[in-house]
């Protein structure tokens, strides 16, 4: 962490870059071979919701891609980069949070998402501190154009929203409970190791707290007009074990989209067999307006054994997304049914609506 004094003594003697770039709004400023930015996301919007017997409506911080600010700071040795990150999470009303029961402030949510320092260069990288686990987002490729409101992970829209019983009442069973893309181990504490891409693949390795483990292959390539993103990983902690992967594929001059995920997961406590598997398909077109471009896509969830022993729950998805370029903003429309089926128990499917916009600075 740099010292306020010299810190501030290099901003009044350097060059601020890129404070109000219309297309990179990311603060840059530069002296030497230091470097510091500084950037984020606004993400807000409103979430109608129908449980079977009521509709609710919400203000709320879209889940899928929350607000948030970061900062970086590196200097460059020549053969090597030695740097730091820091990202905090600013959710007001989380989507994932809130519902029937619980729509006030108590549904935000403000956490730190990373807190490391890292060392790059031809090695590749090593990172330590609070970061991304090396499985982390493998679950998620996807180029549709329309993951701020729609991807792998579909409790991120409503994931708060609590079920109705047959008969109509509330239960305390929340559609996040029962729904997951089986990603990695997210962001914990740990040391993480990415490999120098070589043919266009990157292996990554980490080791955390709690047994927390993980290897995952990334491969990104583009073949004539289609551009592929892929990733499959093992991620395991002292409970359970899990191998997961996706696929997404996009052909550039037809702007049409395919996304695959799937993940399984052993326990060691039960007789689960946890799985799910995630289609989505898509297209985007910069021709219907001028501002910049505007995607479209479906997708379909299926998973089982995510809650109790055989149950199932399967999700339905419509996105649509709308980029204004200039100003660094996307707005979105995304609608989710949930359906959800527990042995000895019947639930009413919950439908959800969000409409809002991100703004990236």
């Amino acid at each position: 962490m740099l010292h306020k004094t010299l810190f501030f003594s290099t901003i009044l003697s350097g060059t601020l870059l890129g404070a109000v770039h219309a297309n990179a709004q990311v603060v840059n400023y530069e002296k030497g071979d230091f470097k510091f930015t500084f950037g984020g996301q606004i993400n807000y919007g409103v979430l109608y919701a129908d449980d079977g017997e009521e509709s609710n409506s919400f203000f709320v911080d879209n889940d899928n891609s929350s607000t948030r600010a970061r900062a970086k700071i590196s200097y460059d040795f020549g053969s090597f980069v030695i740097g730091g990150e820091a990202e905090y999470e600013f959710e007001l009303n989380s989507s994932a949070v809130i519902n029937q029961l619980n729509t006030s402030e108590t549904a935000s949510v403000s956490n730190e998402r990373k807190f490391e320092l890292f060392v790059q260069g031809n090695f590749g990288k090593v990172s330590f501190g609070q970061g991304d686990s090396a499985s982390n987002g493998v679950s998620e490729a996807d180029l549709s154009g329309t993951s701020v409101v729609g991807y792998s992970g579909v409790a991120d829209l409503g994931g708060g929203l609590l079920f109705r019983d047959g008969n109509g009442n509330l239960t305390g069973s929340r559609v996040g409970s029962f729904f997951s893309n089986l990603d990695g181990n997210s962001r914990i504490e740990r040391i993480r190791y990415d490999t120098p891409e070589f043919g266009n693949f990157v292996v990554s390795a980490s080791v955390g707290h709690d047994e927390n483990r993980d290897l995952a292959v990334r491969y990104n390539n583009t073949f004539g007009d289609i551009q592929l993103s892929s990733a499959v990983a093992y991620s395991g902690s002292n409970s359970r074990d899990r191998y997961h992967g996706s696929v997404s594929g996009l052909h550039k001059p037809s702007g049409f989209s395919a996304t695959f995920a799937a993940g399984i997961e052993d326990q060691d406590v039960g007789d689960r067999d946890t799985n799910f598997a995630y289609l989505k398909v898509g297209y985007q077109t910069n021709s219907l307006l001028k501002y910049g471009k505007t995607a479209f896509s479906v997708d379909f969830y299926d998973g089982n054994d995510i809650g109790v022993v055989d149950d199932s729950s399967e999700s339905f998805g419509f996105q649509v997304v709308q980029n204004f370029d200039k100003i660094n903003t996307e707005v979105y429309l995304g609608y989710r049914q949930y359906s959800y089926d527990a042995p000895g128990a019947s639930f009413q499917d919950v439908d959800a609506v969000l409409f809002g916009a991100r703004y990236k600075f």
